[in-house]
């Protein structure tokens, strides 16, 4: 387990597993390779958290740049979503058409989520996004300025439990401790399939300890500093947790080789990794 006040066990440190080979680059694929055990020429690598279009704070990303990143380094596919987007309207029918319209170049490569506001008019756009075949949904309670126990938000997460619908909820920076709030939204609706953007780390280490017990609860694991996804990988064990790379905030290189680290670090066993990076999300949306 986890050492005092989070910090990674002082002889983890020594983990001689992570040490690349004379002459080969940390960042290279071979020593990912290495790392993963092979798991990215053996088995299903599926990225939870990617977007596409373009966001108000200037950041954009197009079908093609993303296939490319994802090549790169041998990932399978992505769950797409949009930014905030300058052209979201009231609830988000342009990207989200935007989203599904690349998802239909690169079907094989994408899984769309639909993303929504609750203060708006969600409803009909869900449900157009839902009959569209969206395979989840987007929440980004910072940008759209809500709070995670609101009524409109909890309508939101009901409804998706009532479909089935996993939802992704941003869980890092502008969102505060949130873990109180999660966990009842996971008491009230067991059967909402919850997947934590970026782990909850701004509420680390507190955000494990009170998040473990539910397994509704899902920790995706994009820009998550390496003390808090030691905690996530050491306290959670290796089922509920799924690969992310922030796409195009970080990239899968960056974002691969943490991960890979951090599970040889705690020591993950061989056998799990493939459930890591991809496997675990891969059942959670009925593809596994």
């Amino acid at each position: 387990m986890v050492g005092q006040l989070g910090r990674i066990p002082y002889e983890r440190y020594f983990e001689t597993s992570v040490v690349p080979e004379p002459g080969v680059p940390m960042h290279s694929y071979a020593y990912l390779r290495r790392l993963t055990f092979d798991v990215l020429e053996t088995s299903p690598v599926w990225d939870t958290h990617a977007h596409l279009g373009r966001d108000r704070d200037g950041r954009s990303l197009g079908l093609d740049d993303l296939l490319r990143d994802l090549d790169e380094y041998h990932v399978d596919g992505t769950v797409v979503f949009a930014f905030d987007d300058p052209d979201q309207g009231v609830d988000f029918r342009v990207p989200n058409e935007r989203v599904w319209a690349a998802y239909e170049q690169a079907p094989d490569r994408l899984i769309p989520f639909m993303r929504l506001n609750p203060n708006g008019p969600w409803q009909p756009e869900y449900r157009r996004c839902l009959d569209c075949g969206h395979r989840g949904i987007k929440l980004h309670p910072r940008a759209q300025d809500f709070p995670l126990g609101s009524p409109a938000a909890r309508e939101v997460f009901g409804q998706a439990a009532a479909d089935g619908l996993p939802v992704l909820v941003h869980t890092g920076y502008g969102t505060g401790a949130v873990s109180t709030e999660l966990a009842a939204i996971a008491r009230e609706l067991p059967d909402l399939l919850l997947i934590l953007g970026h782990s909850t780390f701004v509420d680390m280490p507190r955000a494990v300890a009170v998040l473990a017990a539910y397994p509704n609860i899902y920790f995706e694991t994009s820009v998550v500093g390496a003390y808090d996804l030691f905690e996530v990988l050491d306290t959670i064990g290796p089922f509920r947790v799924l690969y992310g790379s922030d796409l195009p905030y970080a990239s899968s290189a960056n974002s691969l080789h943490e991960l890979a680290v951090m599970a040889n670090i705690v020591g993950v066993e061989a056998a799990h990794f493939a459930d890591l990076f991809g496997g675990n999300l891969l059942r959670l949306l009925g593809r596994g």
